[in-house]
């Protein structure tokens, strides 16, 4: 399952950069909740302004649908691409190694803070589900 952003021209703000990958991680999550899936790693592609590209993996801590760990995970790969002045034509996350959620185990706290993100999402993509996309989207800051 992939999700990717494209520029109309090749992008240096690395704000900017952060700010797709954001938006690619909550769209990679929903679309993971909507199917009962869960990711047990990710993948970052970023293709250039020179039509050359470089891609990135990771296999995630635990499996996953939930979007912060997702972005997390995809801040850390673009991180570790060192990019300076890159013109970046295309940004594409990739939820890699999909199961079916209901074979995902947790580990089991006595921290009930742990779930609340888990239950604003699925709050959120049944507003999504109901109002449309425009309604909610994450914060981004630089």
């Amino acid at each position: 399952m992939i999700s990717e952003h494209r520029y109309d021209r090749g992008e240096l703000d690395p704000a900017q950069h952060r700010r797709a990958l954001l938006a690619l991680a909550d769209h990679l999550g929903a679309r993971l909740r909507t199917s009962d899936q869960i990711a047990t790693g990710v993948t970052l592609s970023v293709r250039y302004a020179d039509a050359s590209s470089t891609r990135r993996s990771r296999t995630l801590p635990e499996p996953t649908q939930h979007t912060v760990l997702l972005a997390r995970t995809a801040y850390t790969l673009y991180d570790s691409l060192g990019l300076q002045r890159a013109r970046v034509r295309s940004i594409a996350l990739r939820g890699d190694a999909l199961r079916s959620d209901d074979r995902a185990t947790r580990q089991l706290t006595l921290d009930s803070g742990d779930d609340r993100p888990l239950a604003i999402e699925a709050v959120a993509d049944r507003a999504l589900a109901r109002f449309g996309h425009h309604l909610l989207y994450p914060a981004a800051s630089p």
